[in-house]
This record gives structure tokens, C-alpha cells and sequence, in this order.
């Protein structure tokens, strides 16, 4: 009788969990905003997000709030340590936004 672990609770596959997740958050608002505007998602890519630096830090906030959802996710499900790894990914995400914020100004 013995412990098994969830083998998908680790928090190195929570990081890469986490990054998914942001890119999801990306592709998300991507199309809906290509959708919404009438444009094509590489208007969207090229022009709004890396040639225009008024919107990258909200996109890229946007994007990593996915990840909130996942972590909340996670710890209903008892992946306490996959969800450690998310969170990771949304620490090292806030100095990123607050980088790109600093430079808009």
C-alpha cells in the first residue's frame, strides 16, 4: 500500500503550463480582436501589438491572466504543485509587463 502521485503535478509542467496558458491568452485575444475589428489576426500581430508600444503591456496582461483561471484550476483539483509552476510563470510575467509600461512612457 503504497502513495502514487499524480505524475502531472510538478511544478516544472506547471511552467510549461503556464506558458501555454499565456499563449492561449494571446491567441484568444487575438482573434477576438481581429474578429471584433474586422481585421485579420496578423493586422493584429504586426500593427497592434509589436509595432504599437501603447498596447503591448495590456495584451500581454490580458494574455497572462489566463493563467490565473489555470491556477484556480489546479488547486480545485488538488495540483497543488502543477499550480506552483503556473504561478511562477505569472511572477516572472509581472517585472516583463512592468518593463514594457516603463518604456511606453
Amino acid at each position: 500500500m503504497g502513495f502514487e502521485m499524480n505524475k502531472i503535478d510538478h511544478p516544472i509542467f506547471g511552467v510549461a503550463v503556464g506558458i501555454l496558458g499565456t499563449l492561449l491568452g494571446f491567441v484568444t485575444m487575438t482573434v477576438w480582436w481581429s474578429w471584433a475589428n474586422g481585421t485579420s489576426t496578423d493586422y493584429f500581430i504586426q500593427n497592434v501589438f509589436l509595432e504599437s508600444s501603447l498596447y503591448k503591456d495590456s495584451i500581454l496582461t490580458i494574455s497572462v491572466l489566463f493563467n490565473v483561471g489555470l491556477f484556480w484550476l489546479c488547486l480545485r483539483s488538488n495540483l497543488e504543485q502543477l499550480a506552483k509552476g503556473i504561478l511562477a510563470v505569472i511572477f516572472i510575467s509581472v517585472p516583463v509587463i512592468i518593463y514594457y509600461q516603463a518604456t511606453t512612457l
